[in-house]
């Protein structure tokens, strides 16, 4: 927002001072107050200056003002000790130059007589009788405003389609998005909208996949548990009780696993927002994980220089260790993990010697719940979907293909080199 707070000042600055500049120069150019020899003066000056020389000495001082009646032209003189003048003024009287002085109402012309008087004629000055200062006043306060309104324009125009976006997005149109303009001041605000909704899209789509999750997984063992218990009221054998006994609490116990699973893929996004990434050594990672949980059972190929990302070292170890133990569980006996660089990113592979995955269903197996072969492996088939997230939100990319080398799947990770 503080970007919108700096346009605005700097167009307010820069268009004060750009119409102000233009307004003064209006005005001085319909300045109002005559130049000090105006073309009337230049027809008495010559009178004046036969009067003052002496030649003139019964001057009638009506032909001087003449018609200058209505301008209350004066004419009088004034001894030079009672009329100080700057020296350089008295000079310029002393050869015979006149002097001109303006006031804010009178222009005076000054000569100097053959008896070292003061010859002084003033009159009023010109003054135009329409004044145009309130009118260029206003002028200059309407043009500010259509200044302000034209920049303010596009930015309530986008404030408007984001009220409109907000409200969409309120109804339950999560899909809704800004389309970002080239405003600089604004734009911050529109891509933080799009982020804000594209993540509660996110958080509502993991919504709906936990509620189909639950109630899909939930209605197999809950069958089994009503038959036991079933069976447990019929049953008079006591080995036939403690039998079904320990089937219900096996599937009670699958069921509280199931649960705990969702819980915490459901709190998986606050968690890795509150987490503190930071810089780290991925190579050095991958060693201590293989080393401390694997015991080498997992090829690591590692190259020759560091390879540093930003990420929290706790959920990515928990990433990749999804994404080997799947490795392991679908693969027959090999597991190979490769580190290398690829157009300036990090990429780290893990493949296995398995059936591979089909085409088809390589971008559902990132989703919850989603078991390929649900009869041989266990499990809730929520572990990918943990490394994808995690994978995402430290702006990385997760895909899966073929592994050429030993014929199974191949994952992918993709990170950001630091």
């Amino acid at each position: 927002m503080w970007r919108f707070v700096v346009a605005l000042v700097s167009v307010l600055l820069i268009a004060s001072i750009l119409l102000g500049q233009i307004f003064d120069t209006l005005y001085s150019s319909d300045d109002t107050s005559e130049p000090f020899v105006s073309e009337q003066l230049s027809l008495t000056l010559p009178l004046l200056k036969l009067m003052a020389s002496g030649e003139i000495p019964d001057f009638d001082s009506n032909l001087v003002r003449g018609e200058k009646n209505q301008r209350n032209a004066i004419l009088y003189t004034r001894a030079m000790d009672e009329y100080p003048l700057p020296d350089l003024l008295q000079e310029q009287l002393k050869r015979q130059e006149p002097v001109y002085l303006e006031t804010q109402d009178h222009v005076m012309v000054h000569l100097l007589t053959s008896t070292h008087d003061i010859l002084i004629y003033q009159y009023d000055k010109q003054i135009e009788k329409e004044d145009y200062r309130l009118s260029l006043t206003l002028s200059f306060y309407l043009l500010l405003v259509i200044v302000i309104v034209i920049f303010l324009a596009p930015f309530v125009r986008r404030l408007m389609r984001l009220s409109t976006a907000a409200a969409k997005l309120g109804d339950g149109q999560l899909d809704v998005r800004l389309q970002v303009g080239t405003l600089w001041y604004i734009r911050d605000i529109e891509l933080s909208f799009n982020q804000m909704a594209s993540k509660i899209n996110l958080l509502m789509d993991d919504i709906k996949l936990l509620a189909g999750g639950l109630s899909h997984e939930l209605r197999t063992p809950l069958a089994r548990v009503r038959m036991g218990l079933d069976t447990l009221v019929e049953a008079q054998d006591e080995q036939l009780r403690a039998k079904y006994e320990s089937r219900v609490n096996q599937q009670l116990d699958d069921m509280e696993g199931l649960l705990i699973h969702m819980l915490d893929f459901a709190r998986l996004q606050h968690s890795l927002d509150d987490a503190k990434p930071s810089k780290m050594d991925l190579a050095q990672m991958l060693s201590s994980l293989i080393s401390n949980t694997y015991h080498g059972s997992v090829e690591l190929s590692l190259p020759s220089q560091s390879v540093c990302i930003n990420a929290d070292l706790r959920y990515l170890n928990m990433a990749v260790s999804n994404i080997i133990d799947n490795a392991i569980k679908y693969g027959r006996s090999k597991c190979a993990i490769k580190v290398f660089y690829e157009n300036n990113d990090i990429a780290v592979s893990i493949s296995d010697d398995g059936q591979g995955i089909d085409a088809e269903k390589r971008a559902t197996v990132f989703k919850p719940f989603v078991r390929l072969d649900r009869q041989q492996c266990p499990g809730f088939g929520i572990g990918l979907a943990f490394s994808a997230k995690i994978i995402s939100r430290y702006h990385g990319t997760v895909e899966v293909d073929d592994c050429p080398d030993l014929g199974g799947a191949r994952f992918t990770l993709r990170f950001v080199s630091e």
